[in-house]
């Protein structure tokens, strides 16, 4: 007896009754020799939503369902359309003209609706990486895997014009949750070569990159995240220069874990990565055993691990990294104060890539070293150590990577406008150039060329100065001998006693690129670069000269702001601010 339907009983059609298997066979020429009807391949519902089909007899997939033989009708309905089977368990397909991928894609869709809230989809891509181009697209549900081979429908990617109509209604529906390692890099490969735009996409490489986990394929994340009884076996060029080797071919699955288990390194060969494959010159999928082997576990892996993400249940004996630790977020706070100056904005991957810095031990590889620091990233913005920029009133999430490219800021006034907004400093820093106070008004002149020097000389020293001033040790002189240096690497509580560069400097070059990216000249150096680089190597020269900055170790050396001046400003700065 066929289990009856959870659905209302007057929301279903008159075809609910008829038992699948005759209607497989009693239409199967009809309907798999003709192209689907147009309403079904560009009109998709969420769900394959029964009320709003209309019955077609001659479709086989309006008989009653069953989640008991669903996966075995699916294989089947595939076969008897002679849809190219290239692995039989778990099954997968890989159909070859665009006709077949109608048929395939749609029992799919069909087989994966039980509910209102259809499980995820896995939607990896396959693309050459000496060309780039996209081959295959792979889509799979927990039973089945399809592999659409549109480099070929689509004439070597000349034509994206002969994608399915069915596929792409399908990648740009919000319906179907899909995920996939690299979902997001995948999304913008195709968006590039068939102009189609992925909606609903997850990315489980980045779920667990936020969370603290790098990895590089889907193996490292299995280890994580996987299941204890599950076997994650990856595929691997034999020395003879075969995919797989014979007695793989003899043996199961089982049989095949236990000799890879006994097997060394160098006797299992060169590790397989589907999403890294030249297929330009390795030949076509379907002859290799192993590259579907390899395709086919990653995407159920994939879909397997997705829950145990999203929960961050970790494998059994797995030990998280110290990401959670308070001492670990308050090291990052600190090292961020004594690197960047306040109310600077400044990118989120440009934090990102300080973090991965020294901060790190370098015991970490680079992988996890880069997860670490996004995991920091977020935990510093969530705690309001770092906000976002008053003009986007959008909020920071880190749901997928466009948050690297928002700007952030630790929260503060910046040093040159605290200097100009107090009537003391500006009298300071007038007296220090030589300008009368009424002069500091030229400033506000977007011609530099109505500027005279000494404007632009202060211009340029009050952009390098917040870049400078909350340096360790800045308002102290420079030691001159190891005992006085010992006594100011103490007072400003460096941790490297065998430098004699000051903790208080910066390199040249190491400012220039901080002062033209992220300093008060950032825009006027993204329109016109080289001149306005010159100008501030030209200015920086000029303020060396006149003792407003001081140099060591040569022409290319460090820069520090001069110790008596740097006091002088910061003494008011200490001082309750009672004049505006």
């Amino acid at each position: 007896m066929w289990k009856r339907s959870i659905r209302h009983t007057r929301l279903l059609t008159r075809a609910r009754t008829t038992r699948i298997v005759p209607c497989c066979h009693q239409y199967q020429e009809l309907a798999w020799s003709s192209p689907p009807v147009e309403t079904r391949t560009t009109s998709l519902r969420h769900a394959w939503n029964w009320a709003k089909i209309k019955p077609d007899p001659k479709n086989p997939f309006f008989a009653k369902r069953s989640t008991k033989n669903t996966p075995h009708t699916a294989v089947v309905l595939l076969r008897n359309a002679e849809v190219p089977m290239l692995q039989i368990q778990p099954p997968v397909f890989m159909p070859s003209t665009s006709e077949e991928v109608q048929h395939s894609l749609n029992i799919l869709l069909f087989m994966s609706d039980f509910n209102n809230e259809p499980r995820p989809l896995a939607v990896n891509i396959l693309a050459c990486s000496s060309t780039g181009l996209i081959h295959y697209i792979q889509i799979a549900n927990q039973h089945l895997s399809l592999i659409l081979p549109t480099y070929n429908i689509t004439n070597g990617g000349r034509q994206p014009e002969l994608i399915p109509p069915l596929l792409k209604t399908f990648l740009e529906s919000s319906a179907y949750t899909k995920i996939g390692f690299g979902g997001y890099e995948d999304s913008a490969r195709i968006k590039d070569q068939y102009g189609i735009t992925i909606k609903n996409i997850l990315d489980i490489h980045w779920m667990a990159k936020i969370m603290g986990i790098g990895s590089s394929s889907v193996g490292m994340l299995h280890d994580v995240f996987g299941e204890v009884h599950d076997v994650y076996i990856p595929g691997r060029i034999h020395p003879d220069g075969n995919h797989s080797s014979q007695a793989d071919r003899q043996q199961g699955e089982q049989g095949r874990s236990q000799q890879h288990l006994q097997q060394s390194p160098q006797e299992q060969g060169a590790i397989i990565d589907p999403r890294r494959w030249d297929w330009e010159s390795h030949g076509d999928l379907e002859l290799s055993r192993e590259l579907v082997r390899c395709v086919a576990q990653d995407a159920f892996a994939t879909l397997k691990m997705y829950d145990n993400i999203v929960n961050q249940k970790f494998k059994p004996g797995y030990q998280p990294g110290p990401i959670d630790s308070r001492i670990t977020t308050d090291r990052a706070r600190n090292f961020l104060l004594t690197s960047v100056p306040r109310g600077t904005l400044l990118p989120v991957r440009s934090l990102h890539h300080l973090l991965k810095g020294p901060f790190m031990s370098p015991e970490i590889n680079v992988v996890q070293r880069d997860a670490l620091a996004l995991a920091l990233m977020r935990q510093l913005i969530d705690s309001r150590e770092l906000v976002a920029d008053r003009a986007d009133p959008s909020p920071l999430s880190f749901q997928d990577p466009s948050i690297l490219g928002r700007k952030v800021l630790l929260p503060g006034v910046r040093s040159s406008e605290a200097i100009l907004s107090q009537q003391q400093s500006r009298k300071v820093i007038a007296e220090a150039f030589g300008c009368r106070p009424d002069e500091l008004r030229l400033m506000q002149d977007s011609d530099m060329a109505r500027k005279p020097d000494k404007i632009q000389d202060l211009e340029c020293f009050l952009g390098v100065y917040e870049w400078l001033e909350f340096l360790p040790g800045a308002e102290l002189d420079e030691p001159s001998s190891s005992t006085s240096r010992d006594q100011v690497q103490k007072r400003v509580g460096a941790q490297d006693n065998t430098s004699a560069i000051p903790t208080s400097s910066r390199k040249l070059q190491t400012l220039l690129a901080l002062f033209l990216n992220f300093g008060t000249v950032a825009r006027r150096a993204n329109d016109r670069p080289v001149e306005t680089k010159q100008w501030v190597a030209q200015r920086i020269e000029r303020l060396v000269q006149q003792g407003a900055l001081l140099r060591s170790a040569g022409s290319d050396g460090w820069i520090r702001i001069n110790p008596s001046l740097l006091r002088r400003l910061k003494r008011i700065d200490n001082k309750p601010s009672s004049i505006n």
